[in-house]
């Protein structure tokens, strides 16, 4: 008789520390992650990298020795093509259309004539930027060679005599 309660006990006592497990495992998988301030680096860092790489793969030439086709679109400054290239690589991590709003301001900076003078001009953007929005910049030299396109805007310098290295800039935000 007295075997017989010492095994209920034994029993009892494992399903007890067996609930006990269960429960534990339960809260530790389900527990949520803290989102701090502090972390939000991380978004920035993936930002900033989604659209390095995305100006690198633009600017990867179509062939030895040809252009690229970011060069083509500065030279020729070609902003719908920009629109369309860069734009579906920013925002082709979703497979949900519309799901990862990427927005992208770029400016275009060069050299003025021979001085050391550097000036910039607007290129294109998806949405007009407020400044509000947290953001980072990602930036990439184009080398625009000749000829030039008549849709340069005469900002830009025009010397057929050389190449002129421009620093595409983007800004990047979600919004």
């Amino acid at each position: 008789m007295v075997d017989r309660d010492q095994a209920s006990l034994y029993t009892i006592e494992g399903v007890a520390a067996a609930l006990l497990m269960i429960a534990t495992a339960t809260i530790v998988f389900q527990a949520i992650s803290v989102y701090t301030p502090g972390d939000t680096h991380i978004d920035d860092m993936l930002l900033e990298q989604l659209g390095a790489d995305a100006l690198a793969v633009l600017d990867l030439p179509k062939g030895p020795g040809e252009a690229s086709a970011l060069e083509e679109m500065i030279a020729t400054w070609d902003k719908d093509g920009f629109q369309s290239g860069f734009g579906s690589l920013v925002r082709s991590r979703s497979l949900v259309e519309g799901d990862d709003p990427v927005q992208y301001s770029a400016e275009v900076f060069y050299r003025v004539g021979n001085s050391d003078e550097v000036d910039s001009v607007f290129f294109t953007e998806s949405v007009p930027y407020s400044g509000y929005e947290p953001a980072v910049r990602v930036t990439r030299w184009v080398q625009v060679r000749t000829p030039y396109h008549e849709n340069l805007p005469a900002e830009l310098p025009q010397s057929p005599q050389r190449t002129q290295m421009v620093l595409l800039e983007v800004i990047l935000w979600r919004g």
